[in-house]
């Protein structure tokens, strides 16, 4: 368990952590956003022709996780390796091809920037745990997941654009975990929604 912590180089804490939907606010191309994490995305358990992309966890402290690319704008033939710290969103990028043959192009947006992207398998499984959904179960241990040498991204501010591929028969699981700055709602906004359903209600008495 030790030498588990000393490879994400840091701890992880909750701070009020959630587990919900709301931080990826928009997807493109051949890309299919969960609403909900899925039960398993373990070989076999959620397979092409799209890209999946959901929620982990929200609102967490975090300090010193290895991240395989940190340099925002960037992308993934050059990536510049670093720790992230503070408070962050969570969210998973998984593909599998349903043919050995297979490519997909697409887009995630996040409400948060880009803090670093995991795509290599010793990373992914180190922060399985601590920053997958709780819900989900993860291929931890399987040397075929990641970033394969035919896909390729880039991220810049709060959009990352992928392009996965297979082109040979392969069990690869091509899968990115995506760390954004959490974004606070700004002051007054709780005040603003309470005050509308103080109204509405006021109107159905009335």
């Amino acid at each position: 368990m030790n030498s588990l912590k000393a490879l994400i180089g840091g701890t992880v804490a909750a701070m009020g952590a959630t587990f919900a939907n709301g931080a990826i606010t928009g997807v493109a191309g051949q890309t299919t956003w969960l609403a909900l994490p899925p039960v398993a995305c373990t070989p076999g358990a959620l397979v092409g022709p799209n890209a999946f992309a959901w929620d982990e966890k929200q609102n967490l402290l975090v300090a010193n996780v290895q991240c395989d690319m940190i340099n925002n704008p960037g992308n993934s033939g050059a990536p510049v390796a670093g720790l992230v710290s503070g408070v962050i969103d969570s969210h998973f990028i998984h593909f599998e091809p349903s043919t050995a043959a297979q490519f997909v192009n697409g887009q995630v947006t996040f409400a948060g920037k880009i803090r670093g992207v995991i795509f290599r398998a010793l990373f992914l499984d180190v922060t399985d745990i601590p920053l997958g959904a709780p819900t989900t179960i993860y291929p931890t241990g399987n040397p075929n997941r990641g970033l394969n040498a035919a896909s390729m991204f880039s991220i810049n501010n709060n959009v990352l654009t992928f392009h996965f591929s297979s082109v040979v028969p392969t069990s690869d699981l091509i899968e990115l975990r995506v760390l954004t700055e959490h974004i606070v709602p700004a002051p007054g906004c709780g005040a603003l929604l309470g005050l509308g359903g103080l109204v509405a209600a006021r109107r159905r008495r009335s």
